[in-house]
């Protein structure tokens, strides 16, 4: 059960990757991924397609939130003045209520609808820097993923900074890297006054 239950969420044939770069629908990920998960358990038949679309949102919904170092941060960024947002390789509306639903309701929240490309194409960060009014090269992207927030970001002409909180990712060369959110304001070569994130 724990392996099929790793592999649903992990996705080790990347399907939500080919959501992201139009290969599949945002339904015929999960379903293929419901497929893999099923196989693995040995499981006949077809999955229930309005259990595991509608379902599972009803489900997974109510457990969205973020990590504890969050909204502070959030917090203190507001307190300075200093304007944020979101990029995300999914659609704008979807991401904008997951945000909410967690407690983290973004004025500017840039999607794969909104540029037609995904992170790591420097659209997604350029029009993100634009909505916040924001130079891209006085810009801090912060993410998880070396290679699409990363390397995107760094590669855009952002300030390009990875959150890594098992120390697990590489540090590309002109990538910051933190633990926690916790440390972002303390970065010695990185100065907030005129920056936006």
């Amino acid at each position: 059960m724990a392996v099929a239950a790793e592999a649903f969420v992990h996705d080790p044939k990347d399907y939500y990757n080919s959501y992201i770069n139009g290969k599949l629908s945002f339904g015929e990920q999960r379903m293929a991924r419901v497929v893999d998960a099923m196989e693995i358990l040995q499981l006949d038949g077809e999955p229930d397609e309005e259990l595991w679309i509608v379902g599972y949102e009803d489900i997974v919904s109510q457990h969205w939130k973020p990590f504890a170092d969050v909204p502070p941060l959030l917090e203190r960024l507001t307190d300075l003045g200093i304007a944020y947002g979101a990029a995300t390789n999914n659609v704008t509306d979807y991401q904008a209520h997951k945000l909410e639903q967690a407690g983290l309701a973004f004025e500017v929240v840039i999607g794969t609808d909104v540029t037609g490309k995904p992170k790591p194409h420097a659209s997604m960060f350029l029009e993100g820097a634009r909505q916040l009014c924001a130079d891209p090269q006085n810009t801090l992207m912060i993410g998880d993923d070396v290679i699409n927030d990363g390397l995107g970001a760094r590669n855009a002409g952002l300030i390009s900074l990875l959150i890594d909180r098992d120390n697990t990712r590489t540090n590309p060369e002109r990538v910051y890297k933190v633990a926690s959110l916790s440390d972002v304001l303390h970065i010695p070569s990185l100065c907030f006054d005129n920056r936006e994130i």
